[in-house]
């Protein structure tokens, strides 16, 4: 199973060039709703990079939460 990796870049003034590679031609897959959602990522940053509010953000995480 994969990873998903996160980067923020703070400075406004210098756009921020990625690049990503695969170690295999079988990379897998990842459930990105709790993988992005289920971590200590800044609610505002999530929010920004979804172009959505913090609201919709906490009701998302709010849904994905463990059931007793």
């Amino acid at each position: 199973m994969g990873l998903v990796h996160f980067q923020y870049n703070a400075d406004t003034q210098k756009p921020a060039t990625a690049v990503s590679a695969f170690g295999s031609a079988n990379a897998g897959t990842v459930s990105l709703p709790v993988t992005l959602f289920t971590t200590s990522i800044d609610d505002t940053i999530l929010a920004k990079s979804f172009k959505t509010d913090v609201a919709t953000v906490q009701a998302l995480k709010t849904g994905l939460a463990p059931k007793p």
